[in-house]
């Protein structure tokens, strides 16, 4: 890991591991040509692979592995279709509440990504769940190793990094909007986000994005100056 105070580089990745290209899944993209055009600017910028990561929250996105892979498949055959050699493929965001527990105690198939098996789980942003623990610790039990979506948005850590080192200290892994980096999400969470870089705490770096209309403003946010970390995502390559 290199120090803080080291030469500082722009954000330099291959591997995005969160957004939202599957359309009629979530509050993603809408249709398979928004997909497209996104995706085209994800090549352009030099992205080898895209992990796109839908919604599954039993309350707002009944979303199940088929229904994301079906949608995959169909991307891929347009992707082939527009000889766009970009490799992408389909994990998902968890939402952490009963119906992640309801899956994983029936051994129901988890979308996952990388090696080890990395699952993207998230929270509210106004309360931390009183599951949480439980259901890091069933992901665990079966050889998933979370990820922690944009920590740095969460208003319930009050900026207050201690919980996040005590997570990750019990191998939850953190992964960070790089929009958050530019203000794109307002003050607080580029403050957390910085803060989390300073502390060496960022794990993952993600888009998080779900429109076209944001890819402009992930690409200069692309262009921040940090200090160079040993993220995991240049080892999904």
């Amino acid at each position: 890991m290199f120090g803080w105070f080291s030469k500082k580089v722009g954000i330099d990745i291959r591997v995005d591991i969160h957004s939202h290209l599957l359309p009629n899944l979530d509050d993603g993209v809408r249709d398979f040509d928004e997909s497209l055009e996104i995706i085209r600017g994800f090549s352009r910028l030099g992205f080898k692979k895209l992990i796109t990561t839908p919604h599954i929250y039993s309350d707002h996105y009944p979303n199940t592995h088929d229904t994301i892979l079906k949608a995959l498949s169909e991307l891929k055959r347009l992707l082939k279709q527009e000889k766009l050699s970009i490799e992408v493929e389909a994990a998902a965001e968890y939402y952490i509440d009963s119906h992640l527990i309801d899956l994983l105690d029936g051994k129901a198939p988890i979308l996952s990504f990388g090696t080890p098996r990395y699952v993207l789980v998230e929270t509210g942003f106004h309360t931390k769940p009183i599951i949480f623990d439980e259901v890091i610790f069933k992901l665990k039990s079966l050889n998933y190793v979370p990820v922690l979506a944009h920590p740095e948005r969460y208003m319930y850590l009050e900026d207050d990094l201690s919980w996040l080192r005590q997570i990750r200290e019990k191998g939850v892994r953190l992964q960070v909007s790089i929009p958050s980096l530019n203000g794109f999400y307002g003050s607080n969470p580029k403050r957390m986000a910085m803060k989390l870089l300073k502390e060496g705490m960022v794990d993952f770096f993600g888009s998080d994005l779900h429109r076209k209309s944001q890819m402009e403003g992930f690409e200069k946010s692309l262009g921040i100056k940090i200090s160079p970390q040993n993220v995991l995502n240049n080892e999904l390559i």
